[in-house]
């Protein structure tokens, strides 16, 4: 089925389950996260990436490193578009896969076109996400990384809203606002946020597309029905402006 107007049911539908998906939080996987991702420090056409060593090896720590989260069913198309649009900016690009970890699958089936079903636990979906970005920050910064960008598209984007500190800004790619919980810590990360009103799995021309409730938040609203993660011509320029790069 399509889902309309998806966090805020989701979240609610979620908290409501008497049971829980697990996700193993223990040390010997979370804090190994970064072993499990893909790092490139440039674009080209056959390049697989490097793996952590190699990347700490070859790469400039003087340049900004984004940190992608990818969306419900893994990584894919929209994730070799957005490091080839992040290297072309001269970033380093870490691409995360919450699915090596063994105890997680793909949380959604189908597309735009195609009957889309999202099943994901998010009471510990998010949380098991939230805190292997946070083990890559932790380590690049250990590195002498000193630039942190995190970024995320579909689900990565509810990802990326939970990220409260430690990293320079967050871009979140086609995905509605996750609102905070009543009584929650505010959060002061710089933040742009892509969305389009016609994003064909978020409920078109829902209210719930921006954040009211964030402070250093600037949004960019496209009107196309698409839900790539750079659907609209416009955000690469958006994106620019929002890093101070040209």
């Amino acid at each position: 089925m399509l889902v309309k107007y998806l966090i805020p049911f989701l979240l609610a539908w979620s908290s409501s389950l008497a049971w829980a998906q697990k996700f193993d939080m223990s040390d010997a996987i979370i804090k190994t996260a970064h072993l499990r991702s893909t790092y490139f420090v440039k674009d080209a056409w056959f390049d697989s990436g490097l793996t952590f060593d190699v990347f700490l090896a070859a790469a400039d720590k003087t340049k900004p490193v984004v940190i992608h989260s990818h969306g419900c069913s893994g990584k894919g198309d929209n994730e070799q578009l957005l490091k080839g649009f992040y290297t072309g900016l001269g970033f380093n690009f870490v691409m995360l896969d919450f699915l090596k970890r063994g105890d997680a699958g793909p949380s959604c089936t189908g597309g735009p076109n195609s009957g889309f079903t999202y099943f994901g636990d998010l009471r510990t979906r998010l949380p098991a996400r939230v805190a292997e970005v946070m083990d890559h920050v932790g380590v690049l910064r250990a590195q002498g990384f000193k630039t942190l960008y995190v970024t995320g598209h579909s689900e990565g984007g509810m990802v990326v809203q939970r990220i409260k500190r430690d990293v320079d800004a967050a871009i979140v790619h086609s995905m509605s606002c996750v609102p905070l919980p009543p009584q929650a810590e505010p959060i002061h990360l710089k933040m742009l946020h892509l969305v389009s009103m016609n994003d064909p799995l978020l409920g078109r021309g829902a209210s719930h597309m921006v954040c009211t409730d964030r402070q250093n938040y600037t949004a960019a609203v496209s009107q196309v029905p698409s839900h790539g993660a750079l659907a609209d011509p416009a955000w690469r320029g958006k994106i620019k402006e929002f890093l101070g790069v040209n």
